[in-house]
């Protein structure tokens, strides 16, 4: 693992970054299909000048005339960088509730919600490679190579 985080350093070359830098709002939309069911996650992640942080996820999912709306996970925190790496540690993670459901069993939603859940319980310690950052933009790669695009709030 370590051996990866080099690599990705000396690829980047990016030189290091102030902290202020990263402080602030920042929101995130991903889309996905899989096996028919068209999934939408929007991120919005929340980091604090005292280095704590928040991060609510809305999940959608549509397979037919199925859907969740807005399944809502909420997280908070500690934050740091280092170079250009950030680190969080999920310290409190909770899924408090969907917006709309239609035709999905509540064994389903809470199969699904245990999954969010589990994602953070799992793996509290998030490690990701700022690849580009400036005033309404910040683009990160995780340990397991995925890009993300924030756009500042």
């Amino acid at each position: 693992m370590k051996v990866f985080m080099i690599i990705l350093l000396v690829m980047l070359e990016l030189s290091a970054m102030s902290p202020n830098e990263i402080v602030g709002k920042w929101q995130a939309v991903t889309h996905s299909t899989n096996n028919g069911t068209a999934t939408t996650e929007k991120e919005y992640l929340y980091l604090n000048a005292d280095h704590t942080f928040s991060i609510v996820i809305l999940v959608s999912l549509q397979k037919d005339d199925a859907f969740i709306k807005d399944l809502r996970v909420e997280g908070s925190g500690i934050w740091k960088t280092r170079d250009n790496t950030l680190v969080v540690v999920v310290k409190k993670i909770e899924v408090p509730a969907a917006k709309e459901v239609y035709l999905i069993s509540q064994q389903s939603l809470e199969n699904l919600a245990g999954n969010f859940q589990n994602r953070f319980k799992n793996e509290p310690i998030r490690i990701s490679i700022i690849k580009s950052i400036d005033k309404n933009n910040l683009t990160t790669v995780n340990e397991k190579l995925k890009e993300t695009h924030y756009i500042r709030q």
